[in-house]
């Protein structure tokens, strides 16, 4: 009879355990308010938690006002993979690896036949593509608010160099959201 009560009740263990994972909220979304106010400009970042211990996402970065002739990042979406190093689920200190897609107005000026009298700016849409790695943390607060700070640097690739942009673009986060 201990028997099948210790085995009932290391079953009944082992259920409980596997529907805690299983109800795990697999889905964050997240914005940063900062960027919001004081660009304006929209930061916004989705992630589906694979595991524990990973997650894939996407992040948005897009400019809202179109100052300077559109000169400059126009957009930038980044999907990323994180790795989590963190006690809780899907939480803690985290690595990620992320691919920027950028698009950006590029100024340059142009010289008539050499003479060294310049025009006006000339722009031309530039898209590029690169390989970045960052790193930052995540923590879920009560009623799966969580809350992010990262940072990341990439290479861009597929620059045209007469154009005066620069090479290497950042993400970053620091950003509100909620755990569904």
């Amino acid at each position: 009879m201990k028997n099948y009560l210790l085995i009932a009740s290391l079953l009944f263990a082992l259920s409980v355990q596997a529907q805690n994972t299983a109800d795990q909220r697999q889905n964050d979304i997240i914005i940063s308010p900062i960027e919001l106010i004081a660009g304006p400009a929209l930061n916004l970042s989705y992630e589906r938690l694979l595991n524990k211990d990973s997650g894939i996402g996407i992040n948005a970065l897009v400019l809202l006002d179109n100052k300077n002739n559109g000169d400059g990042l126009q957009s930038q979406i980044s999907p990323y993979y994180r790795m989590y190093f963190g006690k809780g689920y899907a939480s803690g200190f985290f690595v990620e690896g992320f691919i920027p897609i950028t698009t950006s107005n590029d100024s340059a000026y142009t010289t008539y036949f050499g003479s060294g009298v310049y025009s006006p700016y000339t722009y031309q849409k530039n898209t590029t593509i690169g390989a970045g790695i960052g790193f930052g943390g995540k923590w879920v607060a009560r009623r799966n608010i969580v809350f992010e700070a990262s940072m990341g640097i990439a290479r861009r690739f597929g620059m045209k160099s007469e154009y005066s942009d620069t090479p290497v673009t950042g993400k970053g986060m620091l950003g509100i959201g909620y755990r569904f």
